[in-house]
């Protein structure tokens, strides 16, 4: 059971030392504000990234008291602290003055807890803080499970709970005579003071440091408190921003001065909650005049569980990176951990539990998946950006923003980056959540391709520009789904390797494919026999599910195309990348990952035709590997065979396949690099492809209607000028905005041709 291997991974050891000395920092930051309402932050990541664990080493080396306050209908490991949860989460809906109950339970559990704590301590008979951190440490953690916590934890927080409930009679008697509030039940004692609260946390750390001569370091606190799976804090007494959380912040700010730092994480929350954007949290002052909002820390690293299996050292072959093996120990170290410590059972599951994740529950086949579960598989896929850089200073579109924090809580795209004025998440390279959006778009989970598409390019910010490589990217995709649709896994693999021809066969229809595959070399740098594509490439291997967006255009290079495909990605280009907009890299001899064999398909994206062939032969000039960057280095020529198809969005109609092979009066008309014998210094397979149609695209053949619609997206001002009484008139009223000549001919005489 994954449970099961969950709570055993915990005994592993720890891969992570740079995010352990990041959190030190992080911290050693927060404690040195000055305007800072209290010493805390949230550590903000989507599920299985490693939050709990990371703390859990974290309080190896720093006296930590943990409290989980996960859901009582939720599972997960650590266990949940129930009394802990109950006593701080409720809500007494009919007083009129609940933020005032909550306040006073939050003191009185933080005086609580550290005079606990600090009995606890005492019975410790060690001499060292050292020794007392892993003491307490092993108090713990003893005999927990995914059940429950441990018998020594369990009665540690009754404990607790049963000092915190005794609350001043005071306060209640203001409260019911004064304000007319009944009289919660069960309630009797003195209300702790700041100056109780301070004492207690002052009767911990004497504990704690008793007869201990070893300098402390001073950028950090004596006392860490972590309230994990937090996010049951944080539902709103009302309509106000009013919470358990408020209430709690509010405690923690008569520790202000003291060396006391709290830590809040939540998995299934949202990410705003613990970092409220500004002019959402006016009732704690917490706005851009006044006080800093405590930054959160979100650097656990990534692939953490491959730095002892590296591809090229333990995985080489295009067999090997398509292993479960490998797969499952990419990303996050949540699959990596099921794996190694699951059973047969989970391993074999474990496609399963990762369509969970990504769906934030398991569908029944034939259910209809929401918005934001689209928007979740497509973004595994075709790494979508969907972020808004409006957070916290314009609160008038924090909607926007919470569609990229329910992606990021409950869809597991990554948190990169929560600054004043940004929230962004990545759909990063994570080849198990790939494989399973592929499983989810070509299973019987009612997944529609183009619709999904409409959906989420309708409800989420995504780039125009970015709009038209999306189309294409998309048809890709699909081609590999269909490409892979009746292959057998060979034993122990978990993705596909296919061959370029069965991707083109599966891209194009069939009249389409036949020009492509009887086609000869467009350029060639050899004189030699002109073999025809589909021979060439038949044997020609990639494996290819997903997309990565490079940040850096030299990343577009034969050396990076081979870690790409490594990880079953095909590259988009870079921001204002030059000559290409995607490439698919192949294995050409074999399917050992060498660096020597990396072929690849360049493609190109044109939302307008250029219909004459000069005009053409100069975008393909443009798509030279050498002038592009994707074949560097001392070699004069590039060996193997390629592959470029520029793709015309808007193209002139082709009665016949839609697809024209393109061929040149001279080597130089077609590229950049030529030899001084006039041949150019690759060889290439040259296409020219118009509109999408279905004539052309098998992906389209299943759905016209909705894949025509879809273009229309892509161009929205061709739509707006078909759809107008007068087009022309309409284009002339916008000079220079558009290739027609009707944004020309009223005031230009040398109208540009293209």
């Amino acid at each position: 059971m994954v449970p099961l291997a969950v709570e055993l991974s915990w005994s592993a050891e720890f891969i992570g030392h740079l995010p352990l000395v990041a959190l030190e920092t992080h911290v050693r930051d927060q404690m040195k504000l000055v305007e800072t309402y209290a010493r805390y932050c949230s550590i903000v990541q989507s599920s299985g990234m490693g939050k709990s664990r990371l703390l859990d080493e974290f309080s190896k080396k720093h006296f930590m008291i943990p409290i989980n306050l996960r859901p009582e209908d939720a599972r997960g490991f650590p266990p949940a602290d129930d009394t802990v949860r109950d006593f701080l989460t409720h809500v007494d809906k009919k007083s009129k003055t609940v933020h005032v109950l909550s306040l006073s339970r939050a003191n009185h559990f933080f005086h609580a807890l550290f005079l606990t704590t600090a009995g606890v301590v005492a019975d410790f008979h060690v001499s060292s803080r050292a020794e007392r951190i892993q003491y307490f440490r092993a108090f713990m953690s003893e005999g927990q499970s995914m059940s429950s916590s441990g018998p020594k934890r369990s009665q540690f927080y009754k404990d607790v709970i049963a000092k915190a409930t005794k609350v001043r009679r005071t306060v209640l008697k203001f409260l019911y005579f004064f304000l007319k509030c009944q009289l919660p039940k069960g309630l009797a004692g003195a209300d702790p003071s700041s100056a109780d609260m301070k004492a207690a946390l002052e009767e911990l750390r004497k504990r704690i440091n008793d007869g201990d001569s070893v300098k402390m370091d001073e950028g950090l606190p004596d006392v860490f408190v972590v309230f994990d799976e937090a996010h049951p804090l944080t539902i709103p007494f009302d309509e106000s921003d009013r919470s358990n959380f408020v209430e709690l912040r509010r405690a923690l700010q008569t520790f202000l001065t003291a060396p006391l730092f709290t830590f809040f994480l939540s998995t299934t929350g949202k990410v705003s909650q613990f970092t409220p954007p500004r002019g959402y949290d006016n009732p704690n002052r917490m706005d851009d005049s006044r006080l800093k909002i405590p930054r959160p820390f979100i650097y656990l690293g990534f692939d953490q569980l491959m730095i002892s299996r590296k591809i090229l050292d333990t995985y080489r072959t295009l067999q090997d990176v398509t292993s479960l093996d490998c797969i499952a120990h990419m990303g996050r170290p949540l699959w990596g951990t099921c794996y190694d410590f699951g059973d047969d059972q989970v391993r074999d599951g474990l496609i399963h539990f990762a369509i969970q994740k990504l769906l934030c529950r398991l569908p029944t086949r034939g259910e209809t998946l929401s918005v934001a579960q689209k928007c979740a598989v497509l973004s595994q896929r075709l790494a979508l950006d969907i972020n808004s850089t409006l957070y916290v200073t314009a609160p008038l579109d924090y909607q926007e923003a919470e569609k990229v924090h329910n992606q990021i809580s409950n869809h597991m795209r990554i948190c990169e980056a929560i600054e004043i004025g940004t929230i962004r998440g990545a759909a990063v390279s994570e080849p198990l959540l790939s494989e399973a959006a592929s499983y989810i778009m070509r299973g019987g989970y009612g997944f529609s391709l183009p619709d999904a598409l409409i959906e989420v390019l309708s409800r989420f910010c995504i780039n125009p520009g970015d709009r038209a490589e999306l189309l294409v990217a998309a048809l890709f995709i699909r081609a590999r789904d269909i490409a892979v649709l009746g292959k057998s896994l060979p034993p122990g693999g978990l993705s596909f390797c296919f061959s370029v021809t069965d991707l083109l066969s599966s891209l194009f229809c069939e009249s389409a494919y036949e020009v492509v595959s009887k086609a000869v070399p467009s350029l060639c740098h050899v004189e030699t026999t002109q073999p025809m594509l589909g021979e060439v490439f038949d044997d020609a291997m990639m494996h290819f599910n997903h997309f990565i967006k490079p940040q850096e255009q030299k990343l577009l290079a034969r050396p990076y195309l081979l870690a790409f495909m490594s990880r079953g990605a095909a590259a988009l280009g870079a921001n204002c990348q030059s000559g290409v907009d995607a490439v698919y890299p192949y294995l050409y001899g074999g399917t050992d990952l060498d660096i020597k064999k990396i072929g690849f398909i360049m493609v190109q994206v044109k939302k307008n035709d250029s219909s004459s062939e000069e005009a053409q032969a100069k975008i393909f000039r443009k798509m030279d590997p050498f002038d592009c960057g994707l074949v560097t280095g001392p070699d004069f020529y590039f060996p193997i065979p390629i592959i470029r198809i520029v793709f015309a969005l808007n193209g002139k109609e082709n009665k016949d396949s839609g697809v024209t092979q393109k061929t040149y009066t001279s080597p130089s008309n077609g590229a950049l690099s030529i030899d001084r014998g006039g041949r150019p210094r690759f060889t290439s397979y040259d296409f020219w492809c118009s509109r999408i149609y279905p004539n052309i695209f098998q992906a389209v053949e299943e759905a016209p209607e909705r894949w025509r619609a879809l273009l229309d997206d892509v161009d929205p001002w061709r739509t707006f000028y078909n759809d107008a009484r007068f087009p022309d008139i309409l284009r002339s009223q916008f000079p220079a905005c558009g290739s027609s000549e009707a944004h020309f001919s009223s005031w230009y005489a040398d109208i540009p041709s293209t």
